[in-house]
């Protein structure tokens, strides 16, 4: 059934609360289930590979490699970047956070974002008894530097140094971003601290436009800085496009990271995400129930989150049995629509509607073609519209002249809702 409902949504939008509200009174402890955006699961299922992998980099800081996550909504994305992240501190990185939005896409609030996080950094450096006894000098040319940077608009011009002379030209921002890191790189070297870490989330809103330097601005910076064998590391989160918008800022961006796709958990990982934390509280789910959750879910982490904490504080037996599924599911689905769906579908425009309702006709991505078919349009008054779904975060180019929701089974909830 929820083979028609396998989305994630925008994690976090609806609140435990509303899960709760179809909940039964229970002496069982609480839920060990929790459905939430970037909330660190019971069971974190197949990705003890990618982090090994990651712990792997971060023991060689003089070759550090990037990080790539990409994939739909609910997939773990951001759980597995914060796993990561701790790792990366646990090693003695220092690690630079932040969460972009729409408004840090535009090219000077990205400027001032990445200029910020590197005075963060720095900050984090001028605490380092080891660089005041032994590196005094170099730490204050950091300051110096770092503090100098202004980042003035009008035609987007990054200047550094107020110390230039009158009739200078004015520096870029890739500039300033590699003479930066560079500084704060060199001095990590001589302190306790291993390297640099910058660990960007919701990445994929960040596109450059023509003439205004943003993302290839920080790959080339970050490039040369660690073609000098200088501990920098970039890890980057996001949805699909944002690999489309790393390799339109630069040709040479699918050979700088190591790319992690994520996708459904696979069997076994799937069940044991749904069935060991209940088991490890003393109750257990009925064999066809697992089936039936597993079918729902198609191994989404996020959905398998929902369907645990709504069927372990929806019912109130030691097994969990189908009954139980039976009564709750409808709600679920519900709740789901209403929340999750809904808050992407209301995102887009009347005309934008009607294209995504043409995709769903298809099932969970169509050609181009065969949008042309149903919508009766050509393929010149269709990619506009596609282009603003894009930018919304709706879609995506899975393939060449293909369409794809970036929310698992985001088709299905269209099919079955009306317009």
């Amino acid at each position: 059934m929820f083979a028609h409902a396998r989305e994630s949504g925008e994690a976090g939008m609806i609140s435990r609360e509303t899960y709760h509200s179809v909940s039964m009174a229970s002496a069982w402890p609480l839920s060990p289930y929790r459905p939430g955006n970037g909330i660190d699961p019971p069971y974190l299922g197949d990705r003890e590979e990618q982090i090994e992998a990651v712990r792997g980099f971060l023991r060689n800081p003089r070759h550090p490699r990037n990080v790539l996550i990409t994939g739909l909504r609910g997939v773990g994305k951001t759980v597995l970047l914060n796993r990561i992240q701790a790792e990366a501190e646990a090693s003695g990185w220092i690690v630079v956070d932040r969460e972009f939005s729409e408004s840090d896409a535009e090219p000077h609030a990205f400027a001032n974002a990445v200029l910020t996080d590197v005075n963060r950094a720095l900050r984090r450096l001028s605490l380092s008894a080891r660089l005041r006894d032994k590196a005094g000098q170099m730490l204050q040319a950091a300051i110096d530097l770092v503090g100098a940077l202004t980042v003035t608009y009008g035609e987007f011009k990054v200047s550094v140094d107020t110390r230039r002379r009158r009739g200078e030209p004015p520096r870029r921002l890739d500039d300033d971003l590699r003479e930066a890191f560079t500084h704060i790189c060199e001095l990590c070297v001589k302190s306790e601290y291993k390297g640099l870490v910058l660990r960007y989330d919701e990445f994929h809103v960040v596109r450059e436009r023509p003439g205004a330097l943003t993302l290839s601005a920080l790959l080339s910076a970050t490039s040369a800085v660690q073609q000098h064998s200088l501990p920098l590391m970039l890890m980057l989160c996001g949805l699909p496009p944002v690999v489309d918008n790393l390799s339109r800022s630069k040709s040479y961006s699918e050979r700088m990271f190591a790319t992690q796709e994520l996708g459904n958990l696979r069997p076994p990982e799937d069940r044991a995400a749904f069935v060991d934390p209940a088991a490890r509280l003393g109750r257990r789910f009925a064999g066809d129930v697992v089936d039936e959750v597993m079918t729902d879910t198609g191994g989404y982490p996020f959905f398998i989150q929902v369907y645990g904490d709504s069927l372990w504080t929806g019912s109130q037996g030691e097994t969990i049995a189908m009954p139980d599924l039976k009564r709750l599911r409808p709600r679920i689905l519900s709740t789901l629509d209403a929340g999750f769906f809904r808050a992407r579908y209301v995102r887009a425009s009347p005309h934008e509607r009607l294209l995504m309702r043409d995709i769903a006709r298809f099932g969970e991505s169509a050609t181009i073609e065969q949008l042309q078919q149903a919508s009766g349009k050509r393929n010149n008054e269709i990619q506009p519209t596609v282009s603003a779904l894009i930018q919304k975060g709706l879609v995506y180019r899975p393939e060449r002249a293909r369409i794809a929701f970036t929310a698992p089974m985001f088709g299905a909830f269209l099919l079955r809702t009306p317009n």
